[in-house]
């Protein structure tokens, strides 16, 4: 017998009122979008179990309530950790419906593979063990959640390079989680082997607790902000904690890990265009990054209040904004993504 939950921590829907069995192997899910942007109506994550000694073939109808962007959704994953299989969806209008073997034990049924605040707790415990990485405390969100960053290297006014990265300000966006792990892997590779360290690096995998948490698409909660799009004086906790802590590194450097829906190209957001030009030809040679560049010219001054513009306009430092699809590729690859990401970004600082 198939089961279907839905409570815990960054499932969508959260109400079980909004999983629908339509047979003993068939069920309707809607999810939900906190703000109804169908930009970021992305995020669906249930658990189930199937408690019979063999695999089920089970009948999903995900009822998106939007018919845009729907080209975007004809699949479903399922797994868990690190491992997941593709289903295709058939559309028809803003429905999905996709027939999805079932092993026995339980799974995670998702459209992209999930990276919970389990994850980080995983990272905070190894650094808190370790010798290489520290785990600091930036602030709590407005939920009373810890925003985390890992950070290694020397005394940061020291470095050569301050280096910022921060990932995942977008819940449903879980590819720039495990790239940002591909570069903090690399990172630590690269201080380790460093004396005395060019390098100090802050890595902040989840930049939206609260979001992540409660299974959002883009905002902190229902009302709350887009840490993407708004400055500190928006007045919400986690937006205000995020920019305390670039106003003290001050970086020199930043980078923004995204990811995003489509198919068969990547986003670059860039403030200085030499860097920017050199980043993209270090990468040329990389196998993991293998479509077209969307590009997006920040380098001119402007009143958007990102983080990234935040911090070219007060310390002049120089950001990529970088948004990986996820249609086609694998946790592991992604993480390959961010180690070379981070390579080709100190290849092109030589």
């Amino acid at each position: 017998m198939i089961q279907i939950t839905t409570s815990f921590e960054g499932a969508n829907p959260h109400d079980a009122a909004d999983v629908e069995r339509t047979g003993e192997s068939a069920f309707v899910i809607r999810p939900y979008s906190e703000d109804g942007d169908d930009n970021y109506k992305f995020s669906l994550l249930v658990g189930m179990s199937n408690d019979a000694t063999r695999s089920a073939p089970v009948e999903f109808t995900v009822d998106w309530g939007d018919p845009v962007h729907m080209s975007c959704r004809d699949y479903v994953l399922l797994g868990r950790g690190d491992r997941w299989r593709y289903f295709p969806a058939e559309i028809e209008g803003g429905l999905a419906r996709a027939e999805v073997i079932v092993p026995p034990g339980r799974h995670e049924l998702a459209l992209h593979p999930t990276y919970g605040l389990d994850r980080l707790r995983t990272w905070a415990r190894g650094a808190e063990q370790g010798e290489t990485l520290r785990v600091r405390e930036l602030g709590r969100t407005r939920q009373g959640r810890p925003i985390l960053a890992l950070e290694l290297g020397g005394a940061p006014q020291e470095a050569r390079h301050r280096l910022a990265v921060m990932a995942r300000a977008h819940p449903y966006e879980t590819g720039g989680s495990f790239a940002a792990e591909g570069a903090l892997r690399q990172l630590v590779k690269m201080v380790g082997a460093s004396t005395p360290p060019d390098w100090y690096a802050s890595v902040v995998l989840i930049a939206n607790p609260d979001g992540v948490a409660d299974g959002l698409c883009k905002r902190t909660a229902q009302g709350g902000a887009d840490p993407s799009h708004v400055g500190p004086d928006c007045g919400d906790p986690t937006v205000v904690v995020l920019h305390q802590w670039l106003d003290e590194l001050r970086p020199t450097l930043m980078l923004d890990f995204h990811s995003w829906m489509y198919r068969y190209e990547d986003g670059m957001t860039y403030t200085d265009d030499a860097l920017s030009g050199r980043f993209r030809q270090q990468l040329e040679t990389s196998r993991d990054l293998d479509r077209a560049w969307k590009l997006s010219d920040h380098t001119a001054p402007g009143e958007m209040p990102a983080p990234w513009h935040h911090c070219r306009d007060r310390f002049g430092t120089r950001s990529l904004v970088l948004s990986f699809g996820w249609y086609g590729r694998t946790v592991p690859h992604m993480r390959r993504i961010g180690v070379a990401v981070v390579s080709a970004l100190a290849e092109s600082l030589i």
